[in-house]
């Protein structure tokens, strides 16, 4: 079925398959008799996806105090409001007090006033999380972040140690700026790397060790400037070396900025000119999309793994039967447009909710079932705007108000950006699809003006006027301020972060760390689908490259082919 985005400044044309058509009818939210579906989706995948990630922060922090005690806190959410009145946000301990029950902002539904109006009111009277952290120690700089232990500005991570300035890192240790890297220790500089240690500068790789500025590595060790190779040792540019010639070429610039510079140029060049295979997907069947795993039936989706039966999902471990959802973990079941969740079942429209069943329209709520509208409620069941009802009541008012919903043509959107607590560049959203400040103001979204505190220092140095080697760096460098060299913007160097950089052998970085964080980012395509045809045989593919591009795009055969 052929639709036509609603959103004015989009209007683009978009598919909606057989399959989204028998999933909405699939989850369904049962009122006594009735059983209520969503409805069909009136805006384009690309929309939807913005509109859903723009109330996630992952990677802005604030120092502010908590509304209850005024304590001051770090916070992904700023003191001064985007709209309305300030947020309220306790710390952790605050929110989850025992004695404290947020039902006491309970209120009715006032059908003389619009859905989403009635849940803003509600969104700023019931006090937020400061981020979205759980069973960590000494990860205060840190968001969507799980059991880890002295990390600092990383975030979507579990089960980490020692790690500093990244995206989605499982179970890695000692580790800086890395983005998707999983069961790793020792890595710098790496995107998108499995089991792996002792690697910097290396992308699309699994069980690699001792490799530098490699790409699309299985099972090596000891490979520089590399690409595509299966268990290979001593190779550099792809040719085999004997170790004292393998080490004597690397020797020459470990430790040296200038040199470490040289070979970055040279890794990206190795990168527009070495076969890449179509898709990131192994050990799946029937899926689309890229860097998925162990998956079956999943079809334009993106850093998913172990999951089944899915559609238009960034960011799952273990889902089935997931449509328009982002950051699911831990086998959430029948869950459509929905964002942050562990182990949830039937889920429509909601925002952080965890071990709960049957919510719509809810936020940060966790250990519930059967709600409608609600915010930051533990252990509730048949309540719709934080306000308790009996069973029979809950299942003959929630139809009510969805039908009114739907003669405002509220039911079926999601939360709308006018109630973010974010500015679009704040948000997870503006990492997806980038926006200026005048596009995203055109198109609903806020934009928050962040005036950057500068630095407390002893010294500010240019970035090019560090030692060229890190052995002739002075200890004091962690109270310099160093200025980036692509943007101007000074930043320090975390004491654990000098003590990697000796322990590894390298150079200073000469850039921001959201520098550095943001040109990571960009060695992956974006999240989109384009038809082509392989570089090899002719077969058409579906693949993140662009027809223009013009990297060689090989099909899954034709490459397994030329690898192996």
């Amino acid at each position: 079925m052929q639709k036509i985005c609603l959103n004015s400044w989009c209007q683009h044309p978009f598919e909606i398959y057989p399959d989204e058509e028998a999933f909405l009818q699939k989850i369904g939210f049962r009122f006594g008799s009735q059983v209520i579906h969503p409805p069909l989706p009136v805006y384009c995948p690309q929309c939807r996806l913005k509109i859903r990630t723009c109330h996630r922060n992952e990677r802005n922090f604030y120092r502010r105090p908590a509304t209850l005690t005024g304590k001051e806190m770090i916070s992904i959410y700023h003191e001064e409001p985007i709209w309305g009145q300030a947020d309220a946000v306790y710390t952790h301990d605050e929110w989850n007090d025992d004695k404290r029950d947020f039902i006491e902002h309970g209120r009715p539904y006032d059908f003389s006033r619009p859905f989403f109006e009635q849940f803003g009111s509600l969104h700023k009277a019931v006090p937020l999380l400061g981020s979205m952290v759980i069973g960590n120690e000494n990860c205060d700089f840190t968001a969507g972040t799980g059991y880890c232990k002295n990390c600092y500005l990383i975030n979507s991570s579990e089960y980490c140690e020692d790690c500093y300035y990244g995206k989605l890192l499982q179970s890695c240790k000692d580790s800086v700026d890395c983005s998707y890297l999983y069961n790793s220790e020792l890595c710098y500089e790496c995107f998108s790397v499995f089991k792996s240690y002792n690697c910097a500068f290396v992308a699309f790789s699994t069980n690699c060790r001792d490799c530098l500025f490699s790409w699309n590595l299985n099972g090596c060790s000891n490979c520089c400037l590399c690409s595509n190779l299966h268990q290979k040792q001593y190779h550099f540019l792809n040719e085999p070396l004997s170790k004292e010639e393998y080490e004597l070429r690397v020797r020459e610039f470990r430790s040296s900025s200038a040199k470490m510079e040289e070979m970055c140029r040279k890794w990206m060049e190795l990168k527009k000119t070495m076969i890449h295979r179509h898709a990131n997907i192994v050990s799946s069947e029937n899926c689309t999309g890229d860097f998925i795993e162990n998956s079956r039936n999943c079809l334009d989706c993106y850093d998913l793994n172990e999951s089944q039966d899915s559609r238009y999902v960034i960011v799952g471990v273990q889902v089935k039967d997931n449509y328009d959802c982002s950051n699911m973990y831990i086998k959430p079941e029948l869950a459509y447009e929905t964002l942050g969740t562990i182990e949830t079942y039937a889920t429509a429209y909601c925002l952080f909710v965890f071990h709960s069943q049957n919510l719509l329209y809810c936020e940060y709520c966790f250990h519930c079932k059967d709600c409608f509208g609600c915010i930051g409620l533990q252990r509730k069941q048949y309540c719709i705007f934080n306000k308790q009802y009996t069973k029979e009541e809950y299942e003959s008012l929630v139809p009510k108000i969805i039908e009114q919903m739907k003669t405002r043509k509220e039911w079926g959107l999601y939360f709308p950006p006018s109630l973010s607590s974010f500015g679009y560049n704040e948000s997870l959203a503006h990492e997806y699809l980038p926006l200026t400040e005048k596009e995203a103001r055109a198109q609903g979204f806020y934009w928050r003006d962040i005036v950057e505190k500068k630095p407390v220092v002893s010294k500010t140095i240019p970035a090019e006027s560090l030692p060229d080697r890190i052995e002739d760096v002075p200890d004091d460098v962690v109270n310099w301020a160093i200025v980036c060299e692509a943007t101007g913007r000074p930043f320090r160097l975390l004491k654990q972060e000098f003590d990697f950089y000796r322990k590894q052998k390298l150079p200073l970085p000469h850039l921001h760390p959201d520098e550095r964080y943001d040109r990571r980012l960009r060695l992956r395509n974006p999240r989109t689908l384009w038809s082509r045809k392989c570089g090899k045989c002719g077969k058409p593919i579906e693949t993140t490259y662009p027809p223009e591009r013009p990297e060689i795009v090989y099909c899954d055969s034709c490459y397994l082919k030329e690898v192996y």
